[in-house]
């Protein structure tokens, strides 16, 4: 048995290493960018149940708050609504951080602006009640709430929607850059350019026949 030079021997090892080697790597690209879409769409629904949870308490509060003055009730029922009107104020607050956490360069400071107007709401509920004999005497401001919960929903919505404007962009970059190379490309494509693919061979084929005539 004739001796395999070093060098082919190591070319092939490394040649059937690397073979080996590239399907693994293609499987694991594949979990990451798997990986990657999946914590997307983890943060996504997130975010959106934090966004949810915010408006639904200020929302709360804000109806608690508008149905104090109406309150005929005895002192015991207000203070229960007073005290209800606390733990939503104080649940605005906690939703509030949690949505600074999970998007704190576009939301965190609406939603402190939702959680600051929450607390004043609370603030003006006391005011506008006499704590000596426990009944309304007045009616509570949540103009301020309702500004900014409207304006934090505006940019919830245009969060939510920026993604797929990102992601609509991407694409139709991608189809503008596809298009301008096939703009690009030598006229003759199909049938006519696999003629021109096929014509050297045939020279070739025709040159070998004359040589032997």
């Amino acid at each position: 048995m004739a001796d395999v030079p070093l060098w082919v021997a190591v070319i092939t090892a490394g040649a059937g290493i690397i073979g080996a080697a590239i399907p693994q790597a293609v499987v694991v690209l594949r979990d990451v960018r798997q990986a990657e879409r999946d914590r997307r769409e983890r943060t996504a629904a997130t975010t959106h149940e934090a966004c949810v949870a915010l408006l639904r308490a200020a929302g709360e509060l804000r109806t608690l708050a508008e149905s104090i003055p109406s309150y005929r009730g005895d002192p015991n029922g207000l203070q229960a609504r007073v005290t209800e009107v606390r733990a939503r104020a104080e649940e605005t607050r906690l939703h509030a951080a949690a949505v600074s956490m999970w998007v704190p360069d576009r939301l965190a400071e609406p939603a402190d602006l939702v959680a600051s107007a929450a607390s004043g709401v609370t603030d003006d509920v006391l005011r506008c009640i006499d704590l000596n004999e426990w009944v309304p005497v007045g009616e509570p401001d949540v103009s301020k709430l309702v500004a900014q919960m409207a304006a934090f929903r505006r940019e919830a919505v245009q969060y939510a929607r920026g993604g797929d404007a990102r992601q609509e962009l991407t694409s139709a970059e991608s189809s503008r850059a596809y298009a301008r190379r096939a703009a690009a490309r030598p006229p003759g494509n199909g049938a006519a350019a696999r003629d021109r693919l096929r014509r050297p061979r045939a020279w070739l084929a025709l040159r070998r026949h004359t040589r032997r005539h």
